[in-house]
C-alpha cells in the first residue's frame, strides 16, 4: 500500500506535488490554532489609551461581540483581565458584566462603567456588515476584510474610504457569494484557492531560474512567514500574488496576451498592480528587440485597467487616502525615519518594531536581487516595495509593510538560496513560526497587525 500510495505521488507534477503539500500543512496549522485560541482565548480584553483616554476593550470571540468602556470608575483608572464571560479588575477583584457594563462582585459591585468616547463598531469595524454566527469562519472576519465585504454587498461610496480597494476581489466575492450564500465563505474560498494557484505558478515560474531544492524552500519561506496568515484569510494577498505569477509566467513564454491579460486583472486587484507593466515591458524589450509594437500596446492595457478605476471613482483616491486613511506622500527615507523615531521616543508598538525591521530587511534584499536575480525579477521586487513607502500614515508610519512583502516572490527565493545554510534555514523557519503564532492570535483576537 505504501509503495503504491509513493507511485501515484511520483505520478504527480512536481509544482503541484509540492504547492498542495505546503499548502495543508500551513492551512492546517492556522485551522488548529485558531480553534485553540477560541477554546484558550475566547474573549480578548486589552487595556489601552485611546485618543488621550483610558478605555477597556473586549471582544467575545464565541459571540462575535465587542465592547469598549472608559476604564476610569470613579477616581481610579483600573487594569482589567478576562474572567469567564466578563472581566476582572485586578486593583480590587471585582467582577464585570460586559453586557451590562456593571460590577456584579466586589467593593464595586452595582457600579456601572463610563460610556467611551469610541462606539465598539469604531474598535472592532464591521463596515456595517454582521458578524459571521460560524465562530470558525468569523475569526477571519477583521479589518480589510469587512470592507471587501461591504463592497460586494453594497458596492462604492466616494465618502466612506472604500474605494482604497480596488473591484476584482469585491466582484468574485459577490459572484461566489450568490452561489454559496454566504459571502465570507466566498471570500475565504476565493482566497485559498488563488493561494494554491500561486503556489504551483510560483515553483513553475522559479524551477526556470532556480535549483528544484531552492524553489521548494522558497515555498516553506513564504508559508511561515510571520504574515502570511492573511494569505488564507480574505485579503487580497492570495489572488494578486496568483495573477502576477500567471502575468509573468505567460511572459516569460511569450504569450503577451495572456501576459496583459492577467496583468490587467492585477491591477483591478489593488493599486500597486499596475506595477506589474515595469517588468512586463522590460521583458517585452528583451525578448523582441523592440520590434513588435503591438505586443506593447497589448500590455497598455494593463494601466489602462488602473486608470479606468480610477475614472470610475472620479479620481478620488488620492484625496481619500488624506482624508478617509490619514495619508501623505512623502520620501521613502521621511517613512522610515518617522518609524524610527517612534520607536525611539518610547510610544512605538511591536508592529512598528516589526515593520521597520522588514522593511530594512527586504530593502537589503531588494539591493541583493539587482545582482542575484533575474533583471524582471528586481525591477518588479524595487517597484512592488518602494511604492508603499511613498505614502505616510499619520498615525503609523510603515504601516502594514510587513503584509505588503508577501507578494515579494523573488525576494522569498533569494532567501531560498541563501537556506542552503543550515543555521539560516533554521533561523527563517524557526523565527517565522513563533513570530506567526503569535501574529496570527493577535489578528483573530482583533490585534491591529498589519
Amino acid at each position: 500500500m505504501i509503495t503504491s500510495f509513493k507511485n501515484i505521488l511520483a505520478r504527480i507534477d512536481p509544482a503541484w506535488r509540492t504547492a498542495l503539500g505546503v499548502f495543508i500543512l500551513a492551512r492546517l496549522f492556522y485551522f488548529l490554532w485558531s480553534l485553540a485560541i477560541l477554546v484558550i482565548y475566547p474573549l480578548a480584553v486589552q487595556n489601552t489609551i485611546l485618543f488621550g483616554k483610558p478605555v477597556l476593550t473586549a471582544f467575545d470571540l464565541t459571540a462575535n461581540r465587542g465592547y469598549v468602556y472608559n476604564r476610569q470608575v470613579v477616581d481610579k483608572v483600573l487594569t482589567f483581565r478576562a474572567a469567564g464571560k466578563g472581566v476582572m479588575d485586578i486593583q480590587t477583584g471585582s467582577l464585570w458584566d460586559l453586557v451590562t457594563g456593571k460590577a456584579i462582585a466586589g467593593i464595586y459591585a452595582g457600579q456601572s462603567f463610563l460610556p467611551a468616547d469610541q462606539s465598539a463598531e469604531g474598535v472592532f469595524p464591521y463596515q456595517g456588515e454582521s458578524a459571521d454566527n460560524t465562530p470558525i469562519l468569523a475569526v477571519w472576519q477583521r479589518f480589510d476584510t469587512n470592507w471587501y465585504l461591504k463592497i460586494a454587498q453594497s458596492g462604492y461610496s466616494e465618502t466612506d474610504g472604500s474605494t482604497a480597494f480596488f473591484p476584482l476581489y469585491p466582484l468574485s466575492i459577490k459572484f461566489f457569494g450568490f452561489i454559496l450564500g454566504n459571502n465570507l465563505l466566498a471570500a475565504l474560498l476565493v482566497s485559498n484557492a488563488a493561494l494554491v494557484g500561486a503556489l504551483v505558478l510560483l515553483y513553475k515560474l522559479a524551477a526556470e531560474y532556480l535549483e528544484v531544492r531552492v524553489v521548494q524552500r522558497s515555498l516553506v519561506y513564504l508559508m511561515v512567514f510571520p504574515t502570511s496568515f492573511f494569505f488564507f484569510a480574505a485579503y487580497t494577498e492570495a489572488p494578486f500574488l496568483f495573477l502576477v505569477l500567471a502575468s509573468l509566467l505567460a511572459a516569460k513564454r511569450k504569450q503577451w496576451i495572456w501576459a496583459a491579460l492577467f496583468g490587467s486583472l492585477a491591477a483591478l486587484t489593488r493599486l500597486q498592480g499596475v506595477l506589474i507593466f515595469v517588468p512586463l515591458i522590460y521583458m517585452w524589450w528583451r525578448q523582441t528587440g523592440k520590434r513588435a509594437w503591438m505586443q506593447a500596446i497589448i500590455l497598455g492595457l494593463i494601466p489602462l485597467s488602473t486608470l479606468s478605476f480610477l475614472f470610475y471613482t472620479r479620481l478620488s483616491l488620492i484625496g481619500m487616502y488624506q482624508n478617509a486613511w490619514n495619508q501623505t506622500l512623502v520620501w521613502p527615507w521621511m517613512n522610515i525615519w518617522a518609524a524610527l523615531g517612534r520607536l525611539m521616543s518610547g510610544v512605538g508598538t511591536l508592529i512598528d518594531m516589526l515593520n521597520l525591521a522588514v522593511t530594512v530587511l527586504f530593502g537589503i534584499l531588494c539591493v541583493v536581487a539587482w545582482y542575484r536575480l533575474p533583471r524582471e525579477w528586481f525591477l518588479y521586487s524595487a517597484a512592488m516595495f518602494l511604492v508603499p513607502l511613498f505614502r505616510m500614515n499619520s498615525m503609523q508610519p510603515l504601516v502594514s509593510m510587513s503584509r505588503y512583502v508577501l507578494v515579494l516572490f523573488p525576494l522569498f527565493c533569494l532567501l531560498g538560496k541563501w537556506g542552503q545554510k543550515p543555521w539560516v534555514n533554521r533561523l527563517i523557519v524557526y523565527a517565522g513560526f513563533l513570530a506567526a503564532l503569535y501574529l496570527s492570535a493577535q489578528f483573530f483576537s482583533w490585534g491591529w497587525v498589519a
